[in-house]
Formats: C-alpha cells, sequence, structure tokens
C-alpha cells in the first residue's frame, strides 16, 4: 500500500517538477515578461491583494490600479482565479507569486485532464501520459505563459470537468427512464461553475457547444426528458453558486451605459485558415513565433494516426477525433469570416474553442496506441516517446518564440512610466518587470483592460488623468491616496463650491463622500461620468470616497455560499448512507 501510494505521488510529483522546470528556465533571471494580457491580469491581482490586506474581502471598484479612477472592472471580471493570485502575494514576492500561480495552473490542468482521462477508461500511466501532453502542448503554454490570457486558461482547465459530464449524460438516454444522475449533474455543475468563475466568454463559448450537443441528444436519442431534466437541475444549482459574480454583473450592466470591451478583428491568428493552422503546427525554424492558433503537434499528429488505424481502433476513439475535427474546423476562419460580423462576433479569438479539440486528441493518441500495439512494453515506450517529444517541443518552442526576444528586447521597468519616460504598449508590450519594480506596472494610464466597463463617452480629461480635483475650471494639487473600493484627496478646497472629484461614478453604486471632520456630502454625477459635490461654508482639506459593496452582492454571496455549503453537506450524507 505504501509502494502504490509512492507510485502515485510520483505520477503528480515528475510532472509537476517539470512544469517547475520550464516556468523557471523562462524567469531565470527573476523577470516576469509581459504578454499580451499579463498588465491588465497583474493589476486585478494586485488590486484584490491590497484589498485582502486592508481587510476587504469583496473589491467592488479599482482604487490601486487601472489607473485608481473608480474603475468597476473588478465586478465586471469573473475573480476565482484572481484570489488565489492574490492570496499567493501574500506568500512569495509579487514577480515569483506571479511563477507560483502559473504553475498552479499548470497543474490544475494537468490534475483534472488526468482524472477525466481515467474515467474515459485510461489506466494510471495511460491518463498520465494523456494529461501530460494536453497541459505541453505550444498553444496551451503559450496561452499561459506568453499571452498571459489569465481568465481564459483558468476556464479551460475546467472544461474537461463538463466534457466528461456530457458524456455522460449521453450515455442517460438509452432507455426511457426519467432519472437525475448525480454524478453527470456534479460534473456538469462544478465545471460550469469553475468556468463562469473565471472567464465570461469561454463560459458562452462552452454553452454554445453544450447547446448544439444537447440538440444532437433531442434529435437523435429516445429519453429527451431525461436530457432535458438532467440539464435543467443542473443549470439551475450553477446559477446559484456562481450568483456571487451573476448577480452583481448583470446589475451593473442594467444600471449602467457602459463601454464594453471590443471585439478585435478577426485575423488569423484569431481564426486561422489551414495553412496557417498547419505552419502553427510545425513551427520549429528559428524564427518560429510561439503560437497559439493550432492544436499542438502531437495532437495534430494524433487525427492521422487515428485515420490510418481507422479499423482497430474503438469507438470512443474515433468520436473523439470525429468531434476534434469539428472543433478546430468550427473555430476557423472558414466559418468566422461569415459570424464575425454579427452578433456572435464578441467572441473573440476563435481559436479558444481549440483546447477541447488538445484534450480529446491527446486522449485519442494513447488510445490509438493502445488499440494498435498489443506488447505492454512497446506501449510504454511509445507513452514516454511522446512525452518526452512534447516536452522537448514545447522547450524548443518555448526558448525560440519566445524567451530569445523578450531577453533581446525587453525594456525593464525600473520606472514610474510617465508621458515623457513611456513603456511602449502597443500591440504587444515590451517590458519586463523584477520583483522590486513590479508595483511599477500599476502606474500606466493607457494599457489593456485599463478602460474596460467605464462609463460611456468618459472624456480623459486632465482631472482624471492627474487625479486632481477641479474647483472653479482649475485643477487643485491634489494628493491621492488609495484604499479599498475608495479613494482619499488631499487638497485646499474653497468653500461653498462646486467641486468635481477625479473619480468616475456608476448609476449602480451608491457612494459615501465625507472630509476630514467626518461630514457627508450628497453628490451628482455630471455629464462627464464623475462625482460632482458642493463644498460647505467650512474649510476642507481631505476628501474620501468610497462606493458601497450593493446589498445584493451580500445576497449573492449568501446564496452562492449558502448553496456551495449544502451541496458539500449533501455530499457527504450520501456517502455515509451508502456506507
Amino acid at each position: 500500500m505504501h509502494a502504490s501510494a509512492i507510485k502515485k505521488g510520483c505520477y503528480y510529483l515528475i510532472p509537476g517538477l517539470v512544469f517547475a522546470i520550464i516556468l523557471a528556465y523562462v524567469g531565470r533571471f527573476g523577470f516576469l515578461y509581459a504578454g499580451a494580457d499579463l498588465q491588465f491580469h497583474a493589476s486585478r491581482i494586485f488590486e484584490f491583494y491590497q484589498h485582502i490586506k486592508n481587510g476587504n474581502l469583496i473589491p467592488v471598484i479599482s482604487t490601486f490600479s487601472a489607473n485608481q479612477i473608480g474603475s468597476i472592472v473588478p465586478t465586471m471580471y469573473p475573480s476565482f482565479p484572481v484570489y488565489i493570485g492574490a492570496v499567493l502575494q501574500f506568500i512569495f514576492p509579487p514577480v515569483t507569486a506571479m511563477y507560483v500561480l502559473m504553475w498552479v495552473q499548470l497543474m490544475t490542468q494537468f490534475s483534472i485532464a488526468k482524472w477525466v482521462s481515467k474515467e474515459l477508461g485510461l489506466s494510471l500511466t495511460e491518463s498520465t501520459m494523456a494529461a501530460f501532453i494536453y497541459t505541453m502542448a505550444t498553444p496551451t503554454l503559450s496561452q499561459v505563459i506568453q499571452q498571459w490570457l489569465f481568465g481564459e486558461v483558468w476556464a479551460m482547465s475546467f472544461m474537461p470537468l463538463v466534457l466528461l459530464g456530457l458524456i455522460r449524460l449521453a450515455k442517460t438516454t438509452t432507455d426511457n427512464v426519467v432519472k437525475l444522475d448525480k454524478k453527470t449533474i456534479s460534473l456538469l455543475v462544478i465545471g460550469f461553475t469553475l468556468v463562469i468563475l473565471s472567464h465570461v466568454l469561454s463560459f458562452a463559448i462552452v454553452a454554445g457547444y453544450t447547446a448544439l450537443f444537447t440538440l444532437f441528444l433531442l434529435i437523435f436519442r429516445k429519453n429527451r426528458w431525461n436530457v432535458l431534466a438532467n440539464l435543467s437541475v443542473a443549470a439551475v444549482i450553477t446559477i446559484l453558486l456562481s450568483l456571487v459574480f451573476l448577480m452583481p454583473f448583470i446589475i451593473a450592466m442594467l444600471g449602467n451605459t457602459l463601454a464594453t470591451p471590443a471585439a478585435t478583428e478577426l485575423t488569423i491568428w484569431a481564426a486561422p485558415n489551414w495553412h496557417e493552422f498547419v505552419k502553427a503546427t510545425f513551427a520549429i525554424a528559428t524564427d518560429a513565433r510561439f503560437k497559439t492558433n493550432t492544436v499542438g503537434i502531437i495532437a495534430f499528429l494524433a487525427i492521422f494516426g487515428v485515420v490510418l488505424t481507422w479499423r482497430k481502433q474503438d469507438r470512443l476513439t474515433k468520436i473523439a477525433t470525429l468531434v476534434s475535427v469539428a472543433v478546430i474546423f468550427s473555430g476557423t476562419s472558414y466559418v468566422w469570416n461569415y459570424l464575425y460580423d454579427t452578433k456572435l462576433g464578441v467572441i473573440q479569438f476563435p481559436h479558444r474553442v481549440f483546447i477541447i479539440a488538445i484534450f480529446l486528441l491527446s486522449v485519442s493518441a494513447i488510445m490509438a496506441v493502445r488499440n494498435v500495439i498489443s506488447k505492454r512494453w512497446l506501449q510504454q515506450t511509445i507513452y514516454i516517446g511522446l512525452a518526452l517529444f512534447s516536452f522537448a517541443f514545447a522547450v524548443f518552442n518555448i526558448k525560440y518564440g519566445f524567451v530569445d526576444r523578450v531577453n533581446a528586447l525587453a525594456v525593464q521597468t525600473d520606472y514610474k512610466s510617465t508621458a515623457k519616460h513611456p513603456v511602449s504598449y502597443a500591440p504587444m508590450a515590451n517590458f519586463k518587470v523584477n520583483n522590486d519594480d513590479f508595483e511599477n506596472l500599476m502606474g500606466y494610464w493607457d494599457t489593456y483592460g485599463a478602460f474596460d466597463y467605464l462609463p460611456e463617452n468618459v472624456d480623459f480629461n486632465k482631472s482624471l488623468q492627474k487625479k486632481a480635483i477641479v474647483q472653479n475650471h482649475e485643477l487643485l494639487q491634489t494628493k491621492a491616496t488609495s484604499e479599498p473600493n475608495g479613494l482619499t484627496y488631499q487638497a485646499k478646497l474653497a468653500k461653498n463650491t462646486k467641486t468635481i472629484i477625479p473619480m468616475v461614478g456608476y448609476q449602480s453604486l451608491n457612494y459615501e463622500i465625507t472630509d476630514q471632520n467626518n461630514h457627508q456630502y450628497q453628490y451628482k454625477i455630471n455629464k462627464n461620468k464623475q462625482l460632482v459635490i458642493k463644498t460647505t461654508n467650512r474649510p476642507v482639506s481631505e476628501l474620501t470616497v468610497h462606493a458601497k459593496t450593493p446589498v445584493t452582492t451580500y445576497v449573492a454571496w449568501v446564496i452562492s455560499l449558502a448553496t456551495g455549503a449544502g451541496l458539500i453537506i449533501y455530499i457527504i450524507w450520501d456517502k455515509r448512507r451508502k456506507a
């Protein structure tokens, strides 16, 4: 028993060491290199870290990041992985914590894929190899290390749970009995909830494919009511668990006219054609880019391996391969050229769907070998060979497609960014930051994500840019200090004067504005969506503005936590009842 436990532990220890080695190689000089979204998500993590550090667990507006103008970003983006990143900031130096966060995500992705693969019929060794190949795929690592698509990669980690739930749902339609399957519902609930709490558009994508799969079951399977019953129960529980994000998000959307993030243009990087897809798959030249618009070389070759040995493959391998090909095609330009000008165009970067194919093809690659090769020693040799090849190919692409380039071109941000001393941020950032300089990332004005979900048509005037109070059309010398969900402004204010505060206001939020004497002011939101008060006949040298956490947000937290606690209690009770 002891030897078996050690053996099982090694199946996690070895991949964990490999992931750690790769990340240590990337940041070996102690630097964190900018990806497309790194500064945005680093700011989000820093924001939550500062709030928790100051005793607030529910950030409503950004006051430590996003230009410190009161952006509603914390409310509008799912924050489950952000909380993990914020907690790690208490344990490790900031840049080190970001690498640990990447390692935790890779291990989460690997562990879930390993468990799901085992549930699909793979052995302990086979499921480990399939999960390793899946996690080491070039597009997967690129999105974690280079692109820093933080919410997306966490959402991707949980997609195999949804996939397994749908496979189990299909198996419950073979007879006419309507019966709730606890494991199927649990998989769908956990998978969908964690996807929602990680990334909204990823949820939209998964929900879309689930709808298509459900339509297929309703047309071609017998027990339609069973499908609807299980999905309905799973949907209700998922909504209750996700209210912690959904309720504040929906209320903010309905209560304000917001500048939502614009969809990017459709390019071969966002939705590749076959030429670009194949080119990215076999990108091994020294000028190769670390690509995301592919499924990786092993997954790609698995398609041809299964096709060439079709007669020897079992039903699951064939279906997984065919579904993968369909998913790949659905994320290419051949489909999205027609969809991008419709409302579906809001789903940026259709290549995100490739992660489903990468997982299924990683499983198919292992199953194809097992179905063709009967000798176990030869199977094991091939598995190890595939794992080593995936590792070598990944390191090669990381080195030539990313690390060498950023080491040669990246500018160290050992200074605070100003108009006279900026850091280039278009279209891809070129900075690198270490532990000592990490907080400098919070000082940029023009960055990806900094202006998401601001009130529509805000004019970024000097008041906002300089965080300066305005009276009589003049900017006052102002010192702004960040606090959880608020800021304190120190300035010499004139009496009985209209005063414009350098913070944007949202109709869905209530603000509390007080001076150094705790006198509370009534406020309005002007045409530029800034908070405005009128001072009294008493001298004012300090104003503190706080956005109150809405009661509905607390209600959402209570419902979600109560639902989660109830499910845990039921699971424990059910296990004891069956024991």
